[in-house]
Parts: structure tokens; C-alpha cells; sequence
């Protein structure tokens, strides 16, 4: 009888101790497993990484040897501006888009060299930002309401314009926050001037941009058909819509090859009373250029870059960003 119990105990206690050593097995394996989809997925993301800078390196190139064949205008039939391209590499494709950045409104113009008594281009550029959203169907009062806030937003001043809002306005809201009171590093900025709502925001999106100073010079050779409102804003819509986008329909492939020549084209140009500013906001070339490079069928898998040309003809990468 003693010696059954003792066998019995003993079958007990083996059985414990497989059933631990099973566990801790389990759990070496999950373990391991972890470890090496962490490993994995470093190694994905430094693979990507290396994809992406490489593309950068080829855009970089490729906008060097775009400038050194054109060295006086920049259009939409350069290489840069190509669309669609996909680069096969091993086993994924490298897609990649690069835009002109400016073939949109930098809303860092809008704050005024001298913000007590703006002159008149600060004021005119002030009219186009007012005459863009009204264009995109925003209320008059509105619209200037929205003007005066983004000023307020860039001003390095704490006194708020009329209709116009500064710390105060800020501070009332949940949760509190302050002004920048500097220039705008990235556009979604926008998002946090008060008013400025998510559809705005989108729908501002294919014509504003930010850049690192505070001059309006928009390429007329590289707007799209789709940014035909901007066009028109910038004659503060005097310019009726369809003949802005008979414009742009018109151009020659290569592009204007001055501001005068477009200029010439502009029915009723020579009445209006802002030509002077118009032509000084206006360029034929451009320094400022993005690109978005990305993996299909991978989500996430996404790095946007910022290039600029330099006057001694060098492309430098203002900043990069991975992921959404």
C-alpha cells in the first residue's frame, strides 16, 4: 500500500513538473516569437528607409539636372513633374509624386513686414487669401474674420486685429493653448487657428502650402486645371473662373516663358488696379518642390520630403518625415 502511494506521488510530481516545463517552454516560444517579428519589423522599416532616401537621392537629381536644361523656368513638362513613377525594387514598388510648392498660397505671406501699417502688397496678399475662400464658397464676413486670425496667429504682436484673435480668444478654449505668434512650419498648423474646421481645412488643402519666408511668388507654369480658384483669387477674382481655366488650358507646353507674356493673355489685365501687385506675386520659376514616396500595399509605408533649390544651383532636402 506504502509503496503504491509512493508511486503515485512520484507520477504526480512528474506530471507537475511537465506540465511546468511545458508552460515555460510556451512562454520561451512566445517569446521568441515576439522577438523575432519586433526583429522583423526593425529590419522592414530600415529596409524602407533606405528605399525612401534613395528615391530622395534620384528626385534630388533628378531636379538638379531639370535646372541645369532650364535654368529660367520650371513646368509641368520637366521630368520632376512626371506622374506616376513606380521604381521596382526587389520585391516591392517604390511609387513616388513630387510637386511644385509653389503652385500654391504660402500662408506665411501673410505676415506683414510691418504689421501696424501693412503696405500695399501685405494688404493684397491679404485680398487673395479672402478672395480664395470665397471662392471656395466661404461668407464674406467670414472670410475676412479668418484672414484677420491666421494674421494674428503669424504676427509676433499680442494685440489682436479687428475680428481678429489673440491670446485671450485662445486661452477661453478647452484645452487652453497660446498662439504661435511665428511663421507656420507645416500647413496642418491651419487646423489650430480658431475657425479654421476640418472640411476647411481640406478643402484649402490643393491650394495652400508653407514656406520657410514670407514672399507670394506662385509658378503660373505648374498650377493644375483643379487650381483654377487660386488663379482667379489672385486677380481677387475679378478674373472670372472659367477664364482662369481657360488660361491654364491654354498655356504652352513648355510654359510661359516670362510673367509679361502670361500677363498679356489676362483679359482686362491692364484696367485692373493691382497689376503691380499681381506681377510681383507671380513667378515662372520655382526653388520650393515636395515629394511623397510610398509602397503599395503597405500601409504606413510613406515618407514625404521637402526640397530646395539653391541660386548656385545646388538641391538641398529642407526636412523628410516617415510614416502618415
Amino acid at each position: 500500500m506504502m509503496i503504491k502511494q509512493q508511486r503515485g506521488m512520484a507520477l504526480l510530481v512528474v506530471l507537475l513538473l511537465l506540465a511546468a516545463m511545458t508552460l515555460v517552454a510556451s512562454q520561451m516560444l512566445g517569446r521568441y516569437r515576439q522577438t523575432w517579428q519586433h526583429s522583423h519589423t526593425l529590419l522592414r522599416q530600415a529596409q524602407l528607409r533606405e528605399y525612401f532616401l534613395g528615391g530622395e537621392a534620384f528626385v534630388a537629381r533628378v531636379l538638379y539636372q531639370d535646372q541645369l536644361d532650364s535654368p529660367q523656368k520650371t513646368s509641368l513638362a520637366q521630368y520632376w513633374a512626371s506622374q506616376g513613377n513606380v521604381w521596382p525594387i526587389g520585391e516591392i514598388e517604390l511609387q513616388a509624386e513630387v510637386r511644385d510648392e509653389q503652385a500654391c498660397f504660402n500662408l506665411n505671406s501673410l505676415q506683414n513686414h510691418d504689421e501696424r501699417e501693412p503696405d500695399n502688397l501685405a494688404r493684397y496678399r491679404e485680398g487673395v487669401f479672402i478672395a480664395l475662400l470665397e471662392g471656395l464658397e466661404v461668407e464674406g464676413i467670414r472670410a475676412r474674420q479668418l484672414a484677420a486670425r491666421l494674421e494674428d496667429w503669424l504676427d509676433s504682436n499680442r494685440d489682436p486685429q479687428l475680428q481678429g484673435a489673440e491670446d485671450n480668444d485662445y486661452m477661453a478654449l478647452i484645452p487652453a493653448y497660446l498662439p504661435a505668434n511665428q511663421p507656420m512650419l507645416n500647413r496642418s498648423e491651419l487646423r489650430a487657428v480658431t475657425g479654421f474646421d476640418r472640411a476647411l481645412y481640406q478643402a484649402l488643402g490643393p491650394f495652400i502650402c508653407v514656406l520657410p519666408e514670407r514672399d507670394l511668388a506662385i509658378n503660373i507654369n505648374t498650377l493644375r486645371d483643379d487650381q483654377a480658384p487660386l488663379l482667379a483669387a489672385l486677380f481677387l477674382n475679378t478674373l472670372p473662373l472659367k477664364d482662369a481655366q481657360a488660361l491654364i488650358q491654354r498655356r504652352p507646353k513648355e510654359g510661359w516663358d516670362s510673367v509679361d507674356a502670361f500677363l498679356t493673355l489676362v483679359p482686362g489685365e491692364r484696367d485692373r488696379a493691382a497689376s503691380p501687385e499681381i506681377a510681383r506675386s507671380l513667378t515662372v520659376k520655382s526653388d520650393y518642390f515636395v515629394a511623397t514616396f510610398s509602397v503599395d500595399n503597405q500601409p504606413g509605408a510613406r515618407m514625404t520630403s521637402h526640397f530646395y533649390r539653391t541660386s548656385d544651383r545646388k538641391v538641398i532636402v529642407r526636412d523628410n518625415r516617415f510614416g502618415e
